[in-house]
C-alpha cells in the first residue's frame, strides 16, 4: 500500500500523534468534583444545586460547599475552573415550592464568615429579616 519507508513512517507518526491528542482530550474532561451527581451544564464554568444543609445534590466545577451558620454558605470553586471570584458574575436562585418570601445574596469579595478566602463565594439566604437555611441553585457563566 505505502511503497516507501518515508510514507509508512509519516502515517505511523501521524497516528501516534492523534492517539496522544485523543488521550489528552479525554483526560482533560475530568474535573475533580466530589459531588455524588455531576451537573450537566456544558456552557457554565461552574454550577451546583446546593441543599439547605450545605451538601450538593449535583455540581460542576465546585470543590466544596459548606453551611457554616444559619443561612450562610461558603462555596469553593475547583482549581481547574480558574474562576477569579472577585471578577465573576455568579447567579443564584432559591429553590422553593411557595410559602414565605425568601432572598439570596452573593458576596464575591472575601468575607470573614468564610475565612477571608479570595477563592470562596459567600452565599446568604434568608426570609424577611431572618437568616434561614434554604436550598439554592448556583451558576457561574
Amino acid at each position: 500500500m505505502f511503497k516507501t519507508i518515508k510514507a509508512r513512517r509519516g502515517i505511523v507518526g501521524t497516528a501516534a500523534a492523534l492517539s496522544l491528542l485523543a488521550a489528552g482530550a479525554v483526560a482533560g474532561v475530568a474535573i475533580a468534583d466530589d459531588a455524588a451527581v455531576k451537573a450537566k451544564a456544558p456552557y457554565a464554568m461552574a454550577s451546583a444545586q446546593i441543599n439547605a444543609d450545605g451538601t450538593r445534590a449535583q455540581s460542576k466545577g465546585i470543590k466544596s460547599s459548606t453551611r457554616i451558620d444559619t443561612g450562610i454558605y461558603c462555596v469553593k470553586f475547583d482549581d481547574a475552573t480558574k474562576i477569579d471570584v472577585s471578577r465573576s458574575t455568579p447567579v443564584a436562585t432559591i429553590v422553593t415550592t411557595g410559602g414565605p418570601q425568601y432572598a439570596i445574596n452573593l458576596r464575591t469579595s472575601p468575607s470573614p464568615e468564610c475565612g477571608n478566602a479570595a477563592d470562596t463565594l459567600t452565599v446568604y439566604t434568608g426570609e424577611r429579616n431572618l437568616m434561614v437555611d434554604t436550598p439554592f441553585m448556583l451558576l457561574v457563566p
